[in-house]
């Protein structure tokens, strides 16, 4: 079943509106925890800012029915527009892109949300349902843009979230600066699923290959310094929802098995 919120957020200064996807016959459970950021993609169709969901409720549902394992999800809209969404999960300036409305992003927006999420939105669904409060059982997915946030708020505020979910992860759009803020916020704690597809290009930089090479990257990264991390690749994969449908289920298997793979 879903419920739905509207929450203000203090350091934002505007309301967010929040999915919940929670199990049936969910009493005397406790909850591991999912949040995916650009939550209007992240359960129904409808909602979907592109008429497509990755469907993270079959997933979850999947989860619990062959893994044992209770997931609730928490979708997070995010702000709207594009210019609004480039600022909201943008945590370095953007360099160099083609796009107008991508240029001279504030980075306020980006600090001022994540502080929202860690101390606002995460507070009010921890004291409203009967979750798990160890980042380990905590986890956060991101795709694109959104994905870099997903990474910076792991490494950002070590004791939010464990396990990280960056699907085609959009750092080249600021990549000095986001190594070296990795570099100097390594934590062996975290767990990295990294996926891309070999067919993706970039609007905002009008580049073949970027995905595939900031994903190897980030993979290199991770490994060299003893941080868990997988990668997934698909040869064929495009840059929407129903590619990275194709492979949530895996980010969840990495979740709570090592080398054994699961597959819907």
């Amino acid at each position: 079943m879903y419920e739905f919120y509207n929450l203000y957020l203090p350091q934002s200064k505007r309301e967010v509106k929040i999915e919940i996807s929670i199990p049936d016959n969910n009493e005397n459970i406790l909850f591991d925890s999912l949040y995916l950021l650009d939550g209007q993609n992240a359960f129904i169709d409808s909602h979907a800012a592109f008429g497509r969901s990755v469907r993270a409720t079959s997933h979850l549902e999947f989860a619990k029915s062959q893994l044992n394992k209770n997931i609730i999800g928490i979708g997070i809209h995010n702000s709207g527009s594009d210019r609004g969404r480039v600022n909201e999960y943008s945590p370095f300036s953007i360099q160099n892109a083609k796009l107008d409305n991508w240029k001279n992003n504030d980075i306020s927006i980006c600090m001022a949300f994540c502080e929202d999420l860690i101390n606002t939105i995460i507070p009010f669904v921890e004291n409203r349902y009967n979750i798990n409060k160890n980042p380990n059982n905590r986890f956060i997915y991101g795709s694109s843009l959104a994905a870099t946030t997903a990474i910076y708020l792991a490494f950002k505020y070590p004791n939010s979230f464990n396990y990280v979910g960056a699907f085609s992860t959009a750092t080249f759009l600021f990549e000095d600066e986001f190594f070296k803020f990795l570099n100097k916020n390594k934590n062996i704690n975290k767990n990295i699923f990294i996926y891309y597809g070999k067919k993706e290009t970039s609007d905002s930089f009008m580049k073949d290959g970027l995905y595939e090479e900031q994903g190897n990257k980030l993979y290199k990264f991770f490994k060299d310094n003893n941080i868990r991390t997988r990668l997934v690749v698909s040869a064929e994969g495009i840059h929407n929802e129903e590619n990275w449908d194709l492979h949530f289920f895996d980010f969840i298997n990495f979740i709570y098995n090592d080398d054994i793979i699961i597959k819907k």
